[in-house]
């Protein structure tokens, strides 16, 4: 995906349709019409803010010290389809949605088709544009549109237990062909351990695999949409996933499960594929294998010509209802390019969050101590990866059903389901969902 223009042309706001497409249709603009109560919205009243992100609090209250003259109210919700999704839906269907609201890059699509986010392209500045560059411009952007605000990026890695490769002698794998062979050589010399694990409820840990394959689930053009689970990169993740399955080198078991967690916990997995906010998320959930951790660069399918994929970034939003878009984007210009904004929000030094802006990075860096993966420079480690990040990359209009669909396939696969067969029924029922919403949909 291109990073955007700039000096953009304004346009009309998108139809439903033409949020990826120009078949046309009642502009969003108008299917929306007269659910909002922007108008009766104090224009000079304080920014509204919600997020499931950690370290908001902290962001805010530096925000408000430093401008009390323009205050954000901030409220926390949970995340997820049954949390802070239900509660944006809900409030934007009565027209009392927030000035700005955090969502993950997946669900973007979702709630830009919906109408809920405004379209920013005519409003982001050129130097904001250059200040988070095209990697994170492609979490935000749709059909070459601007709906979301990168905050971080998420270039896959391997987290790795080093005293138990050190143990079996094995290399950090750099391919995907040598970490097959690593699988091979731990499960014959350390009984009852596995290499890593596959997730049957981790749609974004398959995606980013597709992603660094070249595959493409879903493209946009003038006519419509195309939806493509099948196209060979996927099915050559979705093989190589399955016979890693098939002779048992990995564990299968639901990310964040207590089975999962245990077996970490215990040794009995030796390594974790994640994106940087994962760095700090495992450091939690083991605490006690502290300094037996170290974090690698991800295999590669073609180590002269290296990509990694996404897994788990955000971005904010500005609400299509707000009648205070500018001081909103003034708010979330600091947010994602002022250090003391990403200092106060890492503050914590309980998340390892990794910032769009490089500018950010050293700043970022001070508020993680890295002592659970034995002082490794791990920002070092992931502003390398982060160069290598797919762009071009677009979620579906719908991903949490997709997902879901996905999710129900795969955890079928102990018993005879493959990955292929999930990522195919996945498709069939991802089709009518999106043509319900009227978009023009074919498969390739």
């Amino acid at each position: 995906m291109r990073r955007p223009p700039d000096r953009p042309t304004p346009q009309a706001p998108p139809s439903r349709r033409g949020v990826m497409g120009a078949a046309l249709m009642a502009a969003l603009a108008a299917a929306t019409a007269g659910c909002g109560t922007a108008a009766s919205r104090d224009p000079d009243g304080p920014l509204t803010l919600w997020s499931a992100l950690r370290g908001t609090d902290a962001l805010v209250a530096e925000w408000n010290a430093r401008h009390p003259e323009d205050p954000v109210v901030f409220d926390m919700v949970t995340s997820g389809l049954a949390g802070g999704n239900a509660k944006l839906s809900n409030a934007a269907q009565a027209g009392n949605a927030p000035d700005i609201v955090s969502l993950v890059d997946a669900d973007l699509p979702s709630f830009a088709i919906d109408g809920v986010c405004a379209d920013l392209t005519g409003m982001v500045p050129p130097r904001l544009r250059t200040a988070l560059g095209p990697q994170a411009w492609t979490n935000g952007e749709i059909g070459g549109r601007i709906y979301g605000i990168p905050l971080d990026l998420g270039p896959m890695l391997l987290v790795y237990r080093e005293d138990i490769f050190a143990a079996h002698g094995i290399e950090v794998p750099t391919t995907w062909a040598e970490y097959r062979e690593a699988a091979r050589r731990l499960r014959r010399d350390a009984r009852g351990v596995r290499l890593g694990t596959f997730h049957p409820n981790a749609y974004n840990v398959l995606a980013a695999h597709a992603m660094q394959s070249g595959g493409q689930w879903f493209r946009t053009d003038d006519d419509g949409w195309t939806v493509d689970f099948l196209d060979d990169p996927t099915l050559r993740v979705a093989a190589y996933w399955q016979r890693l399955v098939d002779e048992d080198l990995l564990m299968v078991a639901p990310g964040s499960s207590q089975e999962w967690m245990s077996a970490l916990a215990g040794g009995r997995v030796a390594s974790h594929l994640v994106g940087p906010w994962g760095l700090a998320a495992l450091s939690r959930t083991v605490p006690d294998t502290a300094g037996r951790w170290r974090a690698a660069p991800l295999p590669q399918w073609d180590p002269d010509r290296p990509v990694v994929g996404t897994d788990g970034v955000s971005v904010h939003v500005v609400t299509a209802d707000s009648n205070r878009k500018e001081r909103a984007l003034r708010f979330l210009e600091w947010l994602t390019t002022a250090p003391e904004a990403i200092t106060a929000r890492l503050s914590s030094g309980t998340s390892s969050l990794f910032p769009a802006a490089p500018a950010l990075v050293d700043a970022a860096s001070r508020q993680f101590e890295p002592d659970f993966y034995a002082g490794q420079d791990l920002y070092g480690l992931v502003t390398g990866q982060a160069r290598l990040l797919r762009t071009g990359w677009t979620w579906g209009p719908r991903m949490q059903a997709t997902a879901t669909s996905l999710h129900h396939g795969l955890a079928r696969l102990t018993y005879g389901t493959t990955i292929t067969d999930a990522l195919r029924a996945a498709e069939a029922e991802t089709l009518p969902d999106m043509r319900s919403l009227g978009l023009s949909v074919r498969t390739s």
